[in-house]
């Protein structure tokens, strides 16, 4: 049965399961690359909202100089994606060169690091019930499923269309909003959908680590369930061998009178 006592526990073990931390600093950029790839997407970000600033003001207060902004911040936002891109493409294929002799090399750490890190985990998990695991891998995979479908409604399955696509669907939608002139309205979903994305997609990585807690509980339900079957059938192999021993008629030691004739 459910034991409430140790459900707090268990709430702290699983909160510091998903908020570990772990890197392998052989696997990772450098520190200014890292800062440079910040750099580059807070530029990104910041002239996208220029942008929608000057989009509004442009109609809200006609000007030819506002007018003339709205080209600029575009290709300057553009310039900001291009660099973003070539940046992360030259940090992945840094790092294939320097590990180029092996094959997968930074999948397999990341699997030895988790496999490690992780029986600790599993182990703190075995001190307790099925019945106290069963229901908490039911709560916390409620609440997640819960927060991948309110993203989802949100920008649909980043999964399947991928964030570079969808940013680039959304900047061939701006260009044609430029190319016409629309009014600006017609700029706010494309803009908040853009931004949208990119919170999506943060959001989906930060999914990874709850999906793998998911994937542990899982784990240590069902071998909490071997256990318990493990434990009867042990407990109904003691029982019969007691009722065959009762069974058993017991002999003294000294032998019965023989019979004389």
């Amino acid at each position: 049965m459910l034991k409430p006592d140790s459900l707090d526990p268990l709430f702290s073990l699983l909160q510091e399961m998903t908020l570990v931390q772990r890197e392998d600093s052989a696997f990772q950029p450098s520190a200014q690359m890292r800062r440079l790839e910040k750099a580059i997407l807070c530029g990104y970000l910041a002239t996208m909202a220029l942008l929608l600033s000057a989009a509004w003001g442009r109609h809200a207060w006609p000007s030819q100089k506002l007018a003339a902004s709205v080209s600029p911040l575009y290709t300057v936002m553009l310039l900001f994606g291009l660099a973003y891109l070539l940046t992360a493409t030259f940090n992945v294929g840094h790092l294939l060169w320097r590990h180029r002799r092996q094959r997968f090399p930074g999948l397999l750490a990341r699997i030895k690091l988790d496999i490690q890190a992780d029986a600790d985990f599993l182990t703190q998990l075995g001190s307790y019930d099925k019945a106290t695991l069963e229901y908490a891998l039911l709560q916390y995979r409620h609440r997640w499923d819960i927060f991948d479908g309110r993203v989802g409604l949100l920008t649909g399955d980043l999964r399947k269309l991928g964030l570079f696509p969808a940013l680039t669907a959304s900047a061939m939608a701006a260009s044609t909003l430029l190319k016409y002139d629309s009014n600006m309205y017609l700029w706010m979903p494309l803009i908040l959908a853009a931004c949208f994305y990119l919170v999506a997609f943060h959001a989906h990585g930060r999914r990874e680590r709850p999906q793998q807690v998911v994937d542990l509980l899982d784990y240590a339900v069902r071998h909490a369930k071997v256990e318990a079957e493990t434990g009867r059938a042990s407990r109904r192999r003691v029982g019969t061998s007691r009722i065959r021993a009762a069974r058993v008629p017991q002999t003294t030691g000294s032998s019965a009178p023989a019979m004389v004739g």
